[in-house]
């Protein structure tokens, strides 16, 4: 049996390239044991998320018509608590795909937030709409999960945990809880108009 070994050892050490032959280096800033998607894979994680964001976006224009047919609002509602408009549409060709899932999670993550005050101290008014609130949170939670998998996917900085949200205080009045609706509703719109043609605009530069 030694003698078999010293002979396996021999033949081995003709070939020392084979023996000690080592994976491919990684690209550089990919963690060891996650490989980087290549270009086909990646179009289609973000076709995964521009779906779920398309579908968002219809379910949130299909609400605010809703909200809007059943207790009419003119002009401009906003509250102080929710995001500011994460780039304007000018602006769209500097963006890049670390920033635009770092804002859309984070923009997103409020607005979630808002949806479940809506239905938790919205008042009377909003109740009819609950079920509607309801899907729409549910949706938000799910494109939220995507962007986290997406943002793994592309090795990209794990976000810090999120601080607890300050409490918000209900509207004053049954036309504000409708008032605050308009607001979040309409924000929501926008953000998610901007997600879809700015994620599509990353993915053809895939």
């Amino acid at each position: 049996m030694d003698s078999l070994c010293r002979v396996v050892l021999a033949v081995l050490s003709l070939w020392p390239n084979r023996a000690g032959a080592s994976a491919p280096p990684l690209p550089p800033g990919s963690p060891r044991g996650a490989p980087v998607p290549g270009p086909e894979e990646s179009r289609a994680e973000l076709d995964s998320a521009v779906l779920l964001t398309r579908g968002l976006l219809r379910d949130t224009r299909q609400l605010a018509a809703q909200l809007k047919a059943k207790f009419p609002a003119e002009g401009d509602h906003s509250l102080d608590s929710l995001p500011t408009p994460g780039m304007s549409f000018g602006a769209m060709g500097a963006l890049q795909l670390p920033s635009v899932l770092t804002r859309l999670r984070t923009d997103l993550l409020c607005y979630l937030w808002h949806v479940h005050w809506l239905r938790r101290a919205g008042g009377p008014a909003l109740r009819s709409l609950d079920p509607e609130l309801g899907a729409l949170q549910v949706r938000l939670d799910r494109l939220l999960k995507r962007l986290q998998i997406l943002m793994a996917r592309f090795s990209l900085p794990k976000p810090p945990p999120e601080a607890p949200a300050p409490p918000l205080a209900p509207p004053g009045s049954a036309w504000g809880g409708i008032q605050a609706a308009h607001a979040v509703l309409g924000g929501l719109h926008l953000t998610l108009d901007w997600a879809v043609r700015g994620l599509l605009l990353l993915k053809a530069r895939l």
